[in-house]
């Protein structure tokens, strides 16, 4: 019996046999091409017009024989079409090359590259046509299709190969353009981090662009961008296989720099700090041995050290700006100009905080028991990003001039509906409250007011003072009295009107909650431009997806009431009223921004689309938006905020956090209390701990049998005595010892400065009012230079107070502490409450003079930090504006130079400690 055939079968073995004889064609054409190559001399010789016209035959059948059956010759003839057509050529002219490409060697090279990309984008486009892909919310160069091409036909395997084939087109783009860097290296690498980018949105399951982009940035921010993308890289779904040998060798690279670091000798005249570049190298490189160790799981001691040093270094780095000439106080010579940043970016911090996720992750896959480490060091991170974010929102925010119009308003802010499920009271009553605490001055300026809004402590991890809303309205309130006097708390330039000292910065006593009600009263748009630009929220929402993923990590962290503190009152910043129909540049309806809001994809969820430790959050994106609209800045911002709305709505379902709403106030409100004195006992532990087994500042490292050694102290291993059978009751140990790693982060920055030899500077300087009214230039380029501490003790504070209407001078003065203080900085601060020490071995006066009065007060300060380093010489200077006090001229009952030295209080005149610190900064 005979076998019958159909049309379709006969038409489809024909195809079939050309298919394969197109195929044999393309294979004999590769060979001469080999051969040809082989016996190339020069980079001439791969350019002969012979070698061109076989090659542009060659590719032209490679792309006939890839659409004639693309299931099964596609990846062949890819892989073919690419090897020897445009690879090997580019491949073969680098080896012939000598030092250098000719002028001549540059044309070709370069028009060779030129025509693959050419030829690949050529691809791309028809890929789209022939398969009707919709390529537009990945691809910035996609075709837009008129009408849909019937696709019945095509089998879903040729589909699947075709959006891979697009995939893998864009490597090819993103190779060729980072190969034309190699004969024009004065470039830029944008090109090709464009494709490779788009790569990565098209198939974020495939981790090979980023293999690319991790070797386009291998000498680029101290390694660090090529960490984040090899391990983004081995994370992915399908990994590149030598991924893992390129991450190794640069944690090699980045111990040997590590170890050619100088060692500080504690032994010399003056401690010369490095430049800020310096500094953020030096974070890079610590940062990442801290990840070399977590992510290949090695077994190192004292790795708590180096978290706290690269803590303590990134806290730093942070405070880092880019200043003006006349914000220096510096002349235009005096101004930086290496290439290297001097200042964290937000995508470097971006980065950091990506890569402390995957080695989480990656420890969560190994159960290993460093995991609690990691956590709480990433947590340490989250704390100092939302405190640098509140601060200089609460400053924009503060001074920003509200009309009478607007105090007339009543509360506006999106929390409410979000939490109630409901449209906003309207209330006559809580109304009425509301109109009274904000246009009230005198209740503003009461300290039986509801909610003590207090200032948080920006040098610390767990702040002991630091409250977003008072649990109850009657808990004892922490607000410190500058005088015993009364004040007159309306006078315009009175410092006493509401300021108030704090771990770090004095603000007004009732800041927080100013600003708070501030941007609930500010206009709309107001508040989005300062949201808007505020580039680290983005980090700061990552953080927040993760732990709204990981409840576990976030109900550890009702242990830590000053992180939960910080994160309300940021939410509360945020709580700006969206259903205004008012917003600028925001196309979005108020209805669907509060409804789609949190389901639209920002740009920080493209680039980390599949993620695996923040795959929960992302199930529930809807990614088909962003295909027929992308958000604009001002929209990606309003966006960000409603999510972050949305997460307090969340944090108030977690019981263990101590996060409720707070419907009078329109704001959330954390319930944790601290145990001040177990904390102040816990620190005071690790203080001591940390004297002892100090990390100097280089960390010279070896690397044997795969595991790396840092020549830390000997002690015995911390682990070991925290781990339990299951390791559950271990890791809530470590977690919530790391925790207490952050705080004293003062004590901690001297520890370099301290004890540095004879000659050297105190690293504490203490201000009396002279000096700040008579030198306040000096006193300016003092804090400005990030090498000491300048304390400005309560007594001078009243001192000036009471100087106010006397002398311009001190209004002067007043203003700039006030407007430093509000914008907080850990090199500035005022006395805090705890921060005296009575003198011993004298017997004070019964009948204190008023300046004696002052300075016996201000000696008392000295005293206190002088005893937190005991052991230590030359840690307080006391700098004095008026020479008459280092005289005794004015006082014959006792010398004040005396009674200082008495204490081991260096006590001089700001001239000369200013003339001597310039004459140090002017040799290095």
């Amino acid at each position: 019996m005979k076998k019958s055939y159909t049309s379709t079968d006969i038409n489809q073995n024909q195809g079939q046999e050309l298919s394969k004889k197109l195929y044999r064609s393309i294979s004999e054409q590769a060979k001469r091409l080999d051969d040809a190559r082989s016996c190339a001399r020069n980079v001439g010789d791969l350019f002969t017009p012979n070698l061109q016209v076989q090659r542009k035959k060659f590719c032209e059948y490679c792309e006939r024989l890839i659409f004639s059956d693309p299931c099964l010759y596609g990846r062949k003839g890819e892989e073919l079409l690419w090897r020897k057509g445009f690879y090997d050529v580019v491949a073969t002219a680098k080896k012939l090359k000598k030092k250098e490409y000719l002028a001549d060697e540059v044309s070709f090279v370069a028009a060779h590259i030129n025509a693959g990309i050419g030829f690949y984008s050529h691809m791309i486009s028809k890929l789209q046509c022939q398969f009707n892909l919709n390529m537009k919310p990945c691809i910035d160069f996609a075709m837009m299709h008129s009408e849909k091409k019937d696709t019945g036909d095509i089998k879903p395997e040729a589909i699947d190969w075709a959006k891979q084939s697009v995939h893998q087109c864009l490597i090819y783009l993103g190779d060729l353009s980072r190969y034309k860097l190699e004969i024009y290296p004065n470039w830029d690498t944008t090109l090709a981090t464009r494709y490779y980018l788009q790569a990565i949105t098209y198939r974020p399951e495939y981790g090979m662009p980023h293999n690319q982009m991790g070797t386009l940035a291998m000498n680029q921010n101290q390694f660090l961008d090529a960490v984040y993308h090899y391990m983004r890289c081995l994370a992915c779904k399908f990994s590149f296989d030598g991924t893992s040998n390129n991450l190794m060798g640069l944690f090699e690279r980045n111990s040997k720099f590590i170890e050619q670091l100088p060692e500080e000798d504690k032994n010399a005249d003056c401690i010369i700090e490095p430049e800020q570049s310096e500094k953020i190298k030096r974070l890079t490189a610590r940062f990442l041995l801290l990840i070399d160790i977590w992510y290949f799981d090695k077994k190192v001691a004292k790795v708590y050290d180096l978290c706290h040093q690269t803590y303590k270094n990134l806290e730093e780095c942070l405070t880092f700006v880019k200043l003006s000439h006349s914000e220096s106080g510096d002349s235009p010579t005096e101004v930086e100009t290496d290439s290297l940043p001097s200042y964290l970016s937000s995508d470097t911090i971006f980065k950091m905080v990506v890569i402390c996720l995957l080695c989480i992750s990656k420890l969560q896959s190994m159960k290993s028991s460093q995991l609690s480490t990691a956590v709480a060091f990433t947590l340490g991170v989250y704390s100092q990003l939302m405190q640098n974010v509140t601060n200089r929102i609460q400053e924009a925010v503060l001074n920003f001039p509200l009309n009478e119009q607007a105090k007339a308003k009543s509360l506006n802010g999106t929390l409410k509906d979000l939490v109630n499920g409901k449209k906003r009271s309207t209330s006559k009553l809580r109304r009425k409250k509301v109109l009274k605490n904000c246009s009230d001055d005198e209740s503003e300026a009461s300290e039986n007011d509801e909610g003590d809004f207090s200032s948080s402590d920006d040098d610390s991890f767990m702040s002991d003072d630091e409250n977003v809303l008072n649990v109850s309205s009657d808990e004892e309130s922490d607000i410190i009295k500058v005088s015993d006097e009364p004040k007159d708390h309306h006078h315009p330039n009175g410092l006493t009107n509401g300021i108030k000292s704090s771990d770090t910065i004095i603000v007004p006593e009732r800041t927080k909650e100013d600003s708070i009600r501030t941007v609930q009263l500010m206009d709309v748009n107001d508040i989005v431009e300062i949201v808007t630009e505020e580039s680290l929220l983005q980090s700061i929402g990552v953080l927040n997806d993760w732990l709204r993923n990981d409840v576990d990590v976030l109900k550890s962290c009702g242990s830590n009431a000053g992180l939960l503190r910080q994160l309300t009152y940021l939410i509360n910043l945020v709580n700006i009223n969206l259903r205004s129909p008012k917003m600028i540049g925001v196309s979005l309806k108020s209805s669907e921004i509060l409804n789609r809001g949190p389901r639209l994809p920002l740009s920080e969820d493209i680039v980390l689309k599949g993620l695996d430790i923040l795959k929960g959050s992302q199930e529930n994106l809807d990614w088909f938006y962003i295909e027929k609209k992308s958000l604009s800045l001002k929209e990606e911002a309003v966006v960000r905020v409603v999510k972050f709305m949305f997460f307090g709505k969340f944090l108030t379902t977690i019981s263990e956090t101590g996060i409720t709403y707070d419907e009078n106030n329109n704001a959330l409100i954390c319930k944790l209390k601290e145990n001040k004195e177990e904390d102040r006992k816990k620190s005071e532990f690790l203080m001591n701990e940390q004297e002892d087994n100090k990390v100097t500042l280089s960390i010279p490292t070896t690397t044997y049998n795969g595991t790396t050694k840092v020549p830390f102290s000997p002690t015995p291993d911390r682990d070991s005595s925290s781990r339990s059978p299951d390791g559950s009751n271990g890791q809530l140990n470590k977690m919530k010892h790391m925790g207490q790693l952050w705080l004293a982060a003062e004590v901690r920055a001297l520890e370099n400065r301290v004890g540095a030899g004879k000659g050297a500077l105190s690293p504490y300087l203490v201000l009396d009012a002279d000096a700040l009214i008579k030198y306040t230039f000096m006193v300016k380029q003092l804090v400005h230079a990030r090498k000491f501490i300048v304390l400005v003790p309560t007594a001078v504070v009243s001192a000036l107070d009471d100087l106010k209407r006397e002398k311009i001078e001190a209004r002067d003065a007043i203003r700039w502490l006030e407007s430093q203080f509000h914008r907080g900085n850990r090199f500035f601060r005022a006395q805090r409450p705890q921060e005296r020490a009575p003198i011993p071995f004298i017997k004070y006066p019964k009948k204190k003079d008023k300046e004696m009065h002052v300075y016996i007060q201000i000696i008392e300060c000295c005293h206190f930090l002088a005893e937190q380093q005991k052991g230590a010489s030359n840690v307080v200077t006391l700098l004095i504006g008026n020479q008459n006090v280092l005289s005794n001229g004015e006082n014959k009952e006792f010398s004040y130079v005396g009674l200082a030295q008495s204490v081991g209080i260096a006590i001089e005149s700001i001239t000369t400690f200013y003339g001597k610190w310039k004459k140090i900064k002017g040799k290095r």
